[in-house]
């Protein structure tokens, strides 16, 4: 958007340039004539004639700058789409096994796994995890670790340079890449969202009752906003979501994951624009419907990794810790130093407030 706003001001500017300047050299020349009707032999006429031929010629040079800036711009969305049918395409699995079938959750087993951006270092070093059916995974670290890179390896975003990713024992490249997506689901932190309808944005097309979607911004914290709307689930949301705010978009995406009653959860970090207090009521809200299936968590705020069973700190590709929050904390590591006693305090507050 930005290089089109960026061509669209330049090709206007070159021309109104080229146009001042033919304007500028058109009354030089009147200019020029009346001296030479005044002091030669040059009569008015033929000075008349000769400026109505160059008028007339202006048409004509207009276009064929016009040819040139067409060209320059099909030459540069030219250039565009030839990089975009250079992309490879993702790998096409077949079909063998369905892991999913009958089941509402499954195990994720990453065995070895390496990949390497283009033209970049390595970004995941070997990773291996073997992560139980229903189990609830936090990844944690500094950025630039590897956590984000490793939920699009995951879902298949990228394919890994060397590893594999087993769901329940079966690897990926026998499952296909669109029965993973069906039942694994990633809640992002900038969630995408269509210029349409609150209905339309939890359903994507899916068919679903009332109920359904009642229930699910009812456990994303966001039935109170919504049905404060006149129009309801038929409320417009706007380009991206313009007319929620951030923490309102990523509630109505975490409701669109619920109505997708996924068997494996991704949470990049999907709650990092919601308040403290809406952030405690959601998790408590998702505890039941989470504890059935296998859940990552990708998150910084502390208040979002220490419901988890198992922690995981990422640093320069590697899970270089691993263990509950008060194991970590008492271990001394990076992350004891990330989240150490200064920001224990508050959650401890918290946990108290709640309890009382």
């Amino acid at each position: 958007r930005e290089h089109s706003a960026a061509y669209a001001w330049r090709s206007d500017a070159a021309s109104r340039m080229s146009f001042l300047v033919f304007l500028t050299g058109f009354d030089l020349f009147r200019g020029v004539s009346l001296f030479m009707v005044v002091y030669s032999d040059l009569t008015v006429g033929e000075m008349i004639a000769v400026s109505g031929y160059l008028w007339f010629m202006m048409a004509p040079v207009q276009e064929i700058l016009g040819m040139q800036y067409a060209y320059y711009g099909a030459r540069a969305a030219l250039d565009r789409l030839n990089q975009f049918c250079a992309h490879q395409q993702e790998p096409v699995y077949p079909h063998l096994h369905n892991p999913f079938a009958d089941r509402e959750t499954v195990g994720v087993f990453i065995e070895d796994l390496h990949f390497t951006y283009p033209n970049g270092g390595e970004v995941l070093r070997g990773i291996t995890l073997d992560i139980k059916p229903g189990e609830k995974i936090a990844l944690v670290g500094a950025s630039g670790g590897g956590k984000s890179t490793l939920v699009q390896v995951l879902i298949g975003l990228y394919p890994p340079a060397r590893g594999m990713i087993y769901f329940d024992g079966v690897p990926m490249d026998e499952i296909g890449m669109d029965v993973v997506r069906e039942h694994v689901v990633t809640v992002l932190q900038h969630p995408i969202l269509l210029n349409d309808t609150v209905r339309a944005n939890l359903t994507l097309g899916r068919p679903a009752r009332d109920e359904e979607l009642w229930r699910a911004l009812d456990i994303a914290q966001l039935s109170d906003v919504i049905a404060a709307a006149p129009a309801g689930l038929d409320a417009q949301v706007g380009r991206s979501g313009v007319r929620l705010s951030g923490g309102q978009r990523q509630r109505l995406s975490i409701a669109r994951m619920v109505l997708a009653n996924p068997s494996v959860v991704i949470l990049d970090e999907a709650t990092s624009a919601v308040d403290n207090v809406t952030e405690a009521n959601l998790y408590r809200s998702l505890d039941e419907f989470l504890s059935r299936r296998t859940t990552l968590i990708v998150a910084h705020r502390l208040s979002a990794i220490t419901h988890a069973d198992r922690i995981l700190v990422f640093e320069d590709g590697h899970i270089v810790e691993e263990g509950s929050h008060d194991a970590l904390i008492a271990s001394d590591g990076l992350y004891s130093r990330l989240y150490g006693a200064p920001r224990l305090r508050p959650a401890a507050s918290r946990r108290e407030l709640e309890s009382a």
